[in-house]
Order: C-alpha cells, then sequence, then structure tokens
C-alpha cells in the first residue's frame, strides 16, 4: 500500500512525461504570475524525492535545485497560496543559503500544483530579492494560474493516452473520438474564458471587481467538471483493453 508521497510520487513521474516545450500557454502563465506580484522571475516546479525541476522559467533560466532548500517543498504541504514576506525573519528559511547568497531570496509565493488526484506535484511560484506583503486577491490570482496550468498538462497527458489507445485498440475508436471531440470542442470555451478574462484584470492593473473573480471561479469549475468527464472515460476505455 503506498503511502501519500509515494502517491505523490507517482503523479509526478506521469507528468515528467508532459512536454513542457511545446506549451507556449504555461511560459504565458508565468508572466501573469510574474506582472500580479510584480517579481522578476516566476516558475513552474515539478518536486521529485530528491530535486526541484524547473520545468518552465520566466526572467531566470535553472532546470533544478536540491528539494532540501526549496521553498516549493513547503509549499507542495499546503492547500492554498503559501507567502513568505521576508525569509529573513521567517525561521523556516532564515538560515537557507538561497536566501544568504545568490539569488539572495527574500520573498516567495507558491500555489500548489494539483493533479486530479489530489496530489500536489509542484508549484507555480514567484520570487525577488525585496521583501513584500501581498493582497489577498493577489493569492487568489496565483492559485487560478496553478488551476489553468495543470488544467492544460491533464489534457495533453490525457490526449496522449487517448491517441496511444485509438492506435492500439480498432473497437475502442468510436468511444475515444467523443472523447477527443469532447476535449478539442468543449474545452475551447472555459478555458477563452480563463484567459479573456485574466487579459483584462492585467489590463487594469489586477485592480478588478469582485465580479471577475467570481467569474473566473465559474469558468474554472465548468472546466474541472469537462475534465472529470474526459478522465473518467479515458478510465473506462483502458478497462475495455484490458477486458
Amino acid at each position: 500500500m503506498y503511502t501519500n508521497e509515494e502517491m505523490r510520487l507517482q503523479a509526478v513521474k506521469r507528468f515528467m512525461q508532459f512536454n513542457f516545450d511545446l506549451d507556449k500557454n504555461l511560459q504565458g502563465l508565468l508572466k501573469l504570475a510574474s506582472d500580479i506580484y510584480k517579481t522578476p522571475v516566476a516558475f513552474l516546479t515539478l518536486i521529485d524525492e530528491k530535486d526541484q525541476w524547473i520545468k518552465v522559467n520566466y526572467g531566470f533560466q535553472v532546470e533544478r535545485m536540491p528539494r532540501n532548500t526549496s521553498f516549493c517543498t513547503h509549499a507542495i504541504m499546503e492547500q492554498d497560496v503559501m507567502v513568505v514576506s521576508d525569509a529573513m525573519t521567517d525561521k523556516r528559511f532564515n538560515n537557507n543559503p538561497l536566501v544568504h547568497n545568490a539569488p539572495n531570496i527574500k520573498f516567495y509565493a507558491g500555489a500548489p500544483l494539483a493533479s486530479n488526484e489530489g496530489q500536489n506535484i509542484g508549484t507555480i511560484c514567484v520570487m525577488d530579492v525585496d521583501s513584500k506583503e501581498v493582497s489577498d486577491n493577489q493569492k487568489q490570482l496565483l492559485s487560478i494560474l496553478a488551476q489553468q496550468a495543470v488544467h492544460l498538462m491533464e489534457l495533453e497527458l490525457t490526449y496522449k493516452t487517448l491517441s496511444e489507445k485509438m492506435t492500439q485498440v480498432a473497437s475502442q475508436n468510436k468511444a475515444l473520438m467523443d472523447i477527443a471531440f469532447v476535449q478539442s470542442h468543449e474545452f475551447r470555451g472555459p478555458l477563452s474564458t480563463i484567459m479573456g478574462i485574466m487579459n483584462v484584470i492585467k489590463e487594469e492593473n489586477y485592480n478588478s471587481p469582485r465580479e471577475y473573480m467570481l467569474m473566473l471561479e465559474e469558468a474554472v469549475g465548468k472546466l474541472d467538471e469537462k475534465i472529470h468527464v474526459v478522465v473518467k472515460s479515458t478510465e473506462i476505455a483502458k478497462m475495455a483493453y484490458v477486458a
């Protein structure tokens, strides 16, 4: 029987198959995160047993770092956004070499990337050399960006699974084509809504009314429902293949 950490590592391994270089939308999400928090850098990370892998970079190129000095290894233990306003005064990080040496991190905010199975596989995070305070609105926006990133990753991996099955099992073609149709058409609406609202919020310097947040939450909720339909259908297709 798996422990929670073992289950989490299994989920991380699955997402390591994702071709991050092909998805420009993730780079756009990091740019939004950097703008929202007014930080020079933002990262999308996956965290395995020993390392933090920086799979998408904005503002600073680095491939990985040890997990034991990572801010994100603390963030994946949370359900909400973790904010470190000043690492020098935070007992978890005031002796961290990343704080006292280059890149001299003082500020950090990270939202966990939660897979459909509920495993926190990594983060979307922002960092700065200056300490700062953040609003609830900023934290909520980072959480939404993290959900959007996972949606994009889950969709790509699901599509990859479907493509493989479609070439393997002729008897499953119709069911798999139906799923592919849902993915290629029904996901476009919520995804376009989310990105459109984020752009409006950005144009208004992230000082948008509460109604925009409610619209975002509604769009994310609809996307979640459609993703669960696709994932459930994929599992049924897998069972049919085994049978």
